[in-house]
């Protein structure tokens, strides 16, 4: 506002007059009264009628205007104001402006009149932009039109453009109205809420990738302060280690530190994301790695990280939400936080890890790429060439690049940042070495688990009688009670179980009661499915056993089978292509000395060569 002797202001709910303008602090006010008040300038606003009439000003759109607009709107601006400010304006001097702006002198009054009332802002002499078009359409048409994109183009099955258009011009028809252009339906449809129409189109999943992203993670003030877990499945073919045969994709589960961004464990599995994957990843981020390293011989890894987490971050998947895993969690003390279902956005570290180790994976043989597109023509199945061992050594090696390399998110490299926190020298001592867990039972403490009672006979537990001498002073403390432990066992074998002692909290090692081939979860269900299948009367521990063995049995033999039809296959073809290559140097050999083909051989038909086998050196 200005403070222009004689000028309206309001102040302490009252209405006064600027007497004289004091100075930067102070103004001099005067009432109808006749009283006169000295107040900050800051103080004093314009009375709510004067706001309410006085005109408003659009901001102005400065990417529509180009350097050049903007240097005549101070010409216009600056000419006008000393045109506005000569003391003896006459008629001339307002032509001389007209003409020299390239307007009418009326146009130049009523600017004299608005930067009076409004100011002398450049804004306000901007070059007037043409607003959206004036739809030409009449009422009943624009409404046919809305009512069509309501009725039939905003459905799941997502009509085209063409389809709508055929809509609408049929019900204009009906209607007796003159069908719009495809074009005027297109801008129609683009002027309404998009957001709105591909969740009626697409479904609320696709819509909220159009939504506009708010805050930000709360992020991590040290190591082991937040992580966050995510499974996927691995764009890469495995095969079987000693058969080298194509055995399928696996499972691969990251743990990354939201604070440094290092990532502090993985698993690769053959089954699907479960609760032993998470386990295995949880105890593989949590314990120190360097025995593991060395296990697998890559001890030029440097890979120098262990803890516990405060908080764990993971998605609404059933493998996290498993009681397994939170046993594990209450047990340790890591407090969970779960993703809202359908926002990955919300745990966009992971996301964005998973993504580059993907993309690394992509550059190994047998990869299936992210999706059928992008995989053109390869053949993974035919290219497949790594093992499971092999491909955590890949993955180890590139999480060491990860680790090593700089991070955009952080400027650093993540390894560097992990252990420069512990290197702060006003760090307290005791928290110079992250905790140690114990490593003899934490993945035992994330594995999945029953309620089971001990009985006479032990513990039951997928119809297998599971005892050991260790389990007597359990059974004495009893004293015949119907008391439930938890059985914690292994899907990978069930040779063991482990059950956790009431007294010292300790779990024992608990084998079969009678001494059986070892078996996996799934080998386990599927035998028992079997035998529910054929109804049989005898579904006793032993027949599951040996349906378990029978099951191998098979298998073994359609193994050997394919190998041996492969190898003759391989031996054909290797004696059709010996068969050739003597064929093709007898023809040579008469060439050179007649200097013609023999006949007896022209009139042969030509010999189909055969190619070997790819995979002969796997048998």
């Amino acid at each position: 506002m200005h403070f222009d002797t004689g000028s309206l202001v309001e102040y302490a709910g009252s209405r006064w007059r600027v007497q004289r303008v004091l100075g930067v602090e102070a103004v001099l006010l005067r009432s109808d009264a006749g009283d006169e008040v000295s107040v900050d300038p800051l103080k004093v606003r314009l009375p709510e009628a004067m706001v309410a009439v006085e005109p408003s000003l659009r901001p102005a759109d400065e990417l529509r205007y180009s350097d050049s607009d903007w240097t005549e709107a101070k010409r216009r601006r600056d000419l006008l104001a000393t045109l506005a400010c000569k003391p003896s304006r006459t008629t001339a001097d307002v032509a001389a402006a007209a003409t020299s702006l390239g307007i009418s002198t009326r146009r130049v009054w009523a600017l004299l009149r608005r930067s009076h009332l409004q100011g002398n802002e450049i804004a306000r002499f901007l070059p007037a932009h043409r607003g959206a078009r004036k739809k030409r359409l009449n009422a009943g048409a624009e409404a046919i039109i809305q009512q069509a994109i309501d009725q039939h183009y905003a459905k799941r099955t997502r009509p085209s453009l063409q389809s709508l258009a055929g809509e609408v011009a049929g019900r204009c028809n009906a209607a007796g109205l003159a069908p719009p252009t495809v074009k005027t339906i297109k801008a129609r449809v683009r002027a309404r809420d998009q957001a709105w129409l591909v969740r009626r189109r697409e479904g609320a999943g696709k819509a909220r990738s159009l939504a506009l992203l708010t805050g930000a993670h709360p992020g991590a003030a040290a190591p082991w302060e937040r992580v966050q877990i995510d499974s996927t499945p691995c764009d890469i073919r495995l095969v079987r280690e000693a058969e080298r045969t194509v055995i399928g994709r696996p499972t691969i589960t990251f743990a990354i530190d939201i604070y440094s961004r290092v990532i502090l464990g993985f698993s690769v599995s053959l089954q699907s994301a479960s609760t032993l994957t998470v386990a295995t990843c949880l105890a593989h981020a949590c314990l120190p790695k360097q025995d593991w390293l060395t296990q697998r011989d890559l001890t030029g890894v440097h890979w120098p990280v262990w803890g516990k987490p405060r908080v764990l971050e993971y998605d609404q998947g059933p493998e996290h939400e498993a009681k397994g895993i939170q046993r594990g969690l209450r047990l340790h003390d890591i407090i969970s936080k779960v993703r809202a279902k359908g926002h990955p956005e919300h745990h966009g570290t992971i996301e964005r890890l998973i993504g580059t180790m993907m993309r690394r994976i992509h550059e190994r043989r047998g990869t299936t790429f992210s999706s059928v597109n992008e995989r053109g023509d390869a053949e993974p199945d035919r290219l497949a060439c790594l093992s499971l061992p092999e491909l955590e050594q890949v993955v180890v090696f590139e999480i060491d690049r990860y680790n090593h390399s700089a991070h955009d998110g952080i400027g650093d490299r993540p390894l560097d940042r992990y252990l420069a926190y512990f290197r702060r020298p006003d760090l307290a001592d005791d928290r110079r070495v992250p905790e140690v867990l114990p490593a003899d039972r934490l993945l035992l403490d994330f594995l999945p688990y029953e309620h089971r009672r001990l009985v006479r006979t032990g513990f039951r537990l997928f119809r297998v009688d599971y005892s050991a001498r260790d389990l007597l002073p359990m059974w004495k403390r009893q004293n015949q009670a119907p008391i439930e432990r938890i059985v914690v066992y292994d899907p990978r074998s069930l040779a063991t179980v482990w059950v956790v002692d009431d007294a010292s909290g300790r779990y024992i090692a608990v084998p079969y009661r009678v001494p059986r081939a070892d078996m996996t979860l799934a080998e386990s269900e599927a035998a028992r499915r079997q035998l529910q299948a054929l109804k049989l009367a005898d579904r006793t521990e032993t027949r599951l056993f040996e349906s378990v063995l029978q099951v191998r049995a098979v298998e073994e033999r359609g193994r050997t089978t394919t190998a041996r039809m492969k190898a003759e296959r391989t031996r054909q073809a290797r004696r059709a292509a010996a068969a050739a290559s003597v064929a093709r140097n007898h023809v040579a050999t008469q060439q050179s000395t007649t200097g013609a083909p023999s006949p007896s051989l022209r009139a042969q038909p030509p010999l189909t060569v055969l190619t070997s086998f790819t995979d002969v050196e796997d048998l």
